[in-house]
């Protein structure tokens, strides 16, 4: 894991720094937390600062909106029969309830509103708009969230005597619509911001219909902002801010969102829609009811409004097993073909349900840090969903095999992609070659982003401002820090939490599941603990915690820990039975997907073959398949396709991986330290005794902490062989002594063991 800093500043940025500051009444580090994120003015860093409806911008800038507002007139005044057409996702439905209130309240009152289902595929379909020529032959189609890519539909459509408003956001063709379009990425007009999602287009439109009266409905425009991963700068920022707050009103707020949250949510932050409001409406159209999603909200009756969300939450727990069994089984084919090795992975599966397959793409991508392309099938064609990385445009890579694909579309970072299961393999390596000759220098690892590190305590004028910079989400991410830290006495919250919590000299801090973190705290090794800066308020009293969200271990120099490797490697002698098979002449460039082991750490420097490989120090705590080093593991993950032990372990780790041995090198020297004499024992227990009721983190701990004139590793052999036999214990992080127990040496697996090896 590599830490990404905020850039070094130079002098005349600290002035600028300094002035945003000075100008606009904040501290010095919240005025570097605005510089970081493009705020680089006074004037800019005010409008981040004070976001609502001032920093709306005018919609009659966009072009084609004052056609499109001439010709819905029209149809107001001639009581024209018009479809809304969206899309099947969470800004599609959005999008849809948006313009579908506003046309009903401009005076729209023939009106009728459909969002397709996914099997029925993305865009315009004109069966589909002819099949509302039934009383009454539709007049005019605006389409919602898509319609620009569609211009033989459209053609169509025209011909049949229709007329189309297109109201879009993505990408635009060379070629464009022949109809009025509204699209913020059209070049060549003058509206100043182009990020909007498609219900950000639609409520333009709303908002050239009937002004102001359409800032009532800025909730569902929230929500499909964030559901569809737009930048929160700029009028986005305005947008969810306002939307919040309608949100989190109680006497405004909209019943959908109350009954998909349910009741213990005290305030909806643009991350609660993004993991608990977004993937609930989505579910609907990945579950192939995409209607479901949109009568949630343009439905007046609560009970209804009720049942139908019901439904969605119902959708949602479906669509998360099916996800879970589409990702298990990507990876199985990923693991099967070393696809970690591309640099663009690509899986494919015909019976997978597409509507799932971009929520495991994106799981993947972010896992093995390189794009993903999930196929599944559609009738006789496949259809992806495309995810990225930083620093790839997948849009691009996309677009330049297009002679391959049926249909594709998209941005930088995702991409929808139809292509025929004759031409996969063409399209696959076509995006590959395009990836492997533009990001030839692009580095393939999974980083994490940190403003700056601290070294001071944080004070709780900070954590408030920093509340000042909400809503964070995409191009926006929460500000993150780093503090440098050494061994740390980690502890659960309470008994029986599953929460834990540490004191920093920067912070008190804490760790959400954190069991899987205690150990690598407890090692006294440089380390880089990254958290966020959190403020809550209980009683009316303010307080500040970190929340630990990753650990950066330096294990450059692992002589500091070789009693904590020394008592990992004891207890595997007892509880581990596994076998290595004995190769001679190991070829290291010949493997892919290895895990490669250590037992004893000084024993590195003997495989130069491995220097450049990610290191690890009993956990991988990167499950990507891809070679690297660990040293003394608590556990083989499965997924490798080959175990290699580098030097000979004291015991091997069981289970169905295929482990190799390919050197007589040593991996249990540390035995040769060790006496098994009873002698030692019972001198070391009374120094033992007089140790109880100090304070315990780990036996290797203790006992260097404890160990003045003595052995480490010979004392943790005595306390691991004590506490099997329960003459020692640990209670409560507290070293005890049961004087009840009396109890033989030789009733001690790990001593009967180590006494037999030293035999």
């Amino acid at each position: 894991m590599k830490i990404v800093y905020g850039k070094e500043l130079s002098y005349e940025q600290e002035s600028v720094v300094k002035d945003i500051a000075i100008q606009c009444g904040v501290l010095y580090d919240t005025a570097r937390l605005l510089f970081y994120r493009e705020q680089d003015t006074v004037e800019k860093a005010k409008r981040f600062l004070t976001p609502g409806e001032a920093g709306l911008h005018d919609p009659l800038l966009l072009s084609g909106m004052v056609d499109a507002i001439r010709r819905i007139s029209q149809a107001k005044d001639r009581n024209e029969k018009v479809l809304i057409f969206g899309d099947y996702d969470a800004d599609g439905v959005c999008a849809s309830s948006v313009l579908y209130y506003s046309l009903l309240e401009y005076g729209i009152r023939n009106l009728r509103v459909f969002v397709p289902e996914r099997e029925q595929g993305y865009g315009l379909n004109v069966d589909t708009v002819l099949a509302f020529n039934d009383d009454q032959k539709v007049d005019l189609v605006i389409t919602v969230d898509c319609g620009v890519s569609d211009c033989d539909k459209i053609d169509e459509l025209i011909k049949a005597g229709i007329d189309v408003i297109v109201t879009d956001h993505h990408e635009p063709p060379i070629i464009l619509p022949n109809c009025t379009t509204i699209n913020p990425k059209l070049s060549g007009q003058a509206y100043p911001f182009n990020g909007l999602c498609g219900a950000g287009v639609a409520y333009k439109l709303a908002n050239a219909l009937i002004g102001n009266r359409a800032n009532k409905y800025l909730d569902l425009v929230a929500v499909a902002t964030v559901a569809d991963s737009m930048d929160l700068v700029d009028e986005n920022r305005d947008i969810v801010h306002l939307g919040l707050k309608l949100i989190n009103n109680n006497y405004t707020q909209r019943l959908a969102f109350k009954y998909l949250l349910g009741d213990n949510v005290k305030e909806v932050t643009a991350q609660t829609i993004a993991y608990a409001v977004a993937p609930k409406i989505n579910a609907g159209g990945r579950m192939g009811d995409a209607k479901t999603a949109l009568n949630l909200f343009v439905a007046s009756d609560p009970n209804s409004v009720f049942d139908l969300a019901v439904k969605l939450n119902a959708y949602n727990v479906a669509r998360q097993t099916e996800c879970d069994k589409i990702y298990n089984e990507s990876k199985a084919i990923i693991k099967k073909y070393s696809l970690n090795k591309r640099k663009i992975i690509m899986v494919k599966n015909k019976e997978w349900n597409a509507g799932f397959v971009g929520v495991v793409a994106a799981k993947l991508a972010e896992e093995f840090a390189r794009p993903v392309i999930v196929f599944a099938g559609q009738g006789d064609n496949l259809k992806g969903s495309a995810r990225s990385i930083d620093g790839i445009n997948i849009y691009d890579a996309v677009a330049s095999a297009k002679d391959l694909t049926i249909s594709y579309g998209g941005h930088a970072q995702a991409a929808g992609i139809g292509v025929s299961e004759q031409n996969f393999l063409a399209f696959e390596r076509a995006v590959e070659d395009y990836i492997n000759i533009n990001y030839a220098k692009i580095k393939y690892e999974q980083k994490v982003y940190a403003d700056w590190d601290m070294q001071a305590e944080i004070s709780l004028q900070f954590a408030r401002e920093i509340e000042l910079l909400e809503p964070y989400g995409v191009g926006n991410r929460r500000p993150t820090f780093t503090l440098s830290a050494k061994s740390i006495n980690s502890q659960p919250l309470r008994n029986g939490s599953a929460h834990y919590t540490f004191n920093t000299n920067v912070i008190e801090m804490l760790d959400f599941n954190g069991q899987s973190h205690v150990s690598i705290l407890n090692l006294p090794l440089d380390k880089k603990l990254l958290f966020e800066v959190n403020l809550s308020t209980f009683r009316g009293r303010q307080s500040i915690k970190g929340y630990l969200r990753a650990i950066s271990c330096d294990y450059s120099d692992l002589s500091a820990v070789k009693t904590h490797i020394f008592v990992n490697e004891l207890r595997k002698l007892v509880t581990q039975n596994g076998q290595t098979n004995e190769v001679e002449n190991y070829n290291f460039n010949d493997q892919s997907g290895t895990l490669y082991v250590l037992s004893d750490a000084s024993n590195l420097s003997l495989f130069p073959q491995v220097s450049e490989m990610p290191l690890y120090l009993f956990n991988i705590t990167v499950k990507n398949y891809n070679d690297c080093v660990v040293v003394s593991p608590v556990e083989i993950p499965e997924g490798y396709d080959k175990v290699v032990y580098l030097d000979r372990p004291l015991k091997a780790m069981s289970g169905e991986h295929d482990s190799q041995l390919i050197s007589n090198v040593c991996g249990y020297s540390f035995i040769d330290e060790l006496t098994t004499e009873r002698s030692e024992f019972v001198r070391l227990y009374n120094k033992l005794c007089s140790l109880k009721n100090k304070s315990f983190i780990s036996t290797a701990s203790f006992s260097e902490r404890h160990c003045k004139g003595e052995n480490p590793l010979q004392l943790a052999f005595v306390m691991e062989v004590f506490m099997e036999l329960g003459i020692f214990e640990v209670k409560n992080g507290v070293f005890t002594h049961n004087e009840k127990i009396k109890n033989a040496l030789t009733n001690s697996a790990l001593y009967s063991k180590i006494d037999l090896i030293k035999a």
